[in-house]
């Protein structure tokens, strides 16, 4: 489904993470995510819904592909592009990341994706949102599967952004540079949100950022390009901070999913991407109404 945005109008992103469903039949706290999540679609409109990894709890769900269709069920009901990416949590259980890929054709608003790259079983992909009247690009969106544990279990615990994905970045067919505005979303943070932790603009800081240790330079790549003016991940159950490094904002959504651990309040991340800004902003499902009703 092609992505477009209407003359200077913001292009709107609801952000989605850590949803982890559990077995089908649902149990109270999948149903309460879900009826959370009517809710706030039904009363607020948004461009694209992109999910962030962690959509299942892989190892405690036996059924793991049923709750996959019926959550996919239930985004078709939306009638609204969805994008994905892919968690740890993901493929503790009986199902890979290429089973997880497979059932994406279940989604019939399935957002275009661009310059798909495959790499160990990882999808980086981009999102291209062009001017409706003019056919101009006008955003672009990155999209890397930053995978789940690491190669070397005795030095590190979450893997790290391969360096294919970064050469991926660095040669995609695009001119984009510090004019533009441009963002990028995956599930585990890169390590130097440890560093925006000490620079935070808004939000929580809940617990340790849980990056892989070994950083594979995927920052250094964004700094030589200056077009990616913000990061999204999720992952980190009690963040949901906003920081800024070196002029990059490194931003963390927000826990979606009612059946995992973690006190912060359930919600979602709104992005809103302007012709010269990115503007970010916490929509939590407790306090839906009184945000929803300005």
């Amino acid at each position: 489904m092609e992505l477009t945005v209407h003359d200077q109008r913001p292009f709107r992103i609801c952000q989605l993470t850590d949803l982890h469903l559990g077995p089908y039949p649902f149990g109270d706290a999948d149903i309460k995510t879900l009826r959370s999540l009517r809710k706030l679609f039904t009363r607020k409109k948004f461009h694209l819904i992109m999910i962030t990894g962690d959509i299942i709890r892989g190892k405690d769900n036996p059924t793991a592909k049923k709750s996959l269709a019926v959550f996919y069920d239930f985004l078709n009901s939306l009638k609204t592009p969805v994008a994905i990416t892919y968690g740890n949590h993901d493929v503790e259980g009986s199902m890979k990341r290429s089973d997880m890929r497979s059932m994406e054709k279940e989604l019939e608003f399935f957002a275009d994706r661009h310059n798909s790259f495959l790499n160990s079983n990882r999808e980086s992909y981009t999102l291209e949102i062009n001017d409706r009247d003019t056919g101009e690009l006008r955003h672009v969106i990155y999209v890397w599967d930053s995978g789940s544990y690491t190669h070397w279990p005795k030095i590190d615990e979450y893997a790290a952004i391969e360096p294919e994905q970064i050469e991926w970045f660095l040669n995609l067919p695009y001119v984009r540079d510090k004019k533009n505005i441009d963002v990028g979303f995956m599930h585990i943070p890169i390590p130097e949100y440890r560093l925006g932790a000490k620079h935070i603009l808004s939000g929580n800081f809940g617990e340790p950022v849980c990056s892989p240790k070994v950083n594979s330079g995927l920052f250094y790549a964004l700094l030589r390009k200056r077009n990616v003016k913000a990061l999204f991940a999720g992952h980190d159950h009690e963040n949901n901070f906003a920081s800024k490094v070196d002029g990059i904002e490194l931003c963390y959504g927000n826990v979606s999913g009612f059946n995992f651990y973690g006190h912060l309040a359930r919600g979602c991340a709104e992005i809103s991407l302007y012709p010269d800004r990115v503007d970010r902003f916490i929509i939590t499902f407790e306090s839906m109404d009184e945000i929803l009703r300005v």
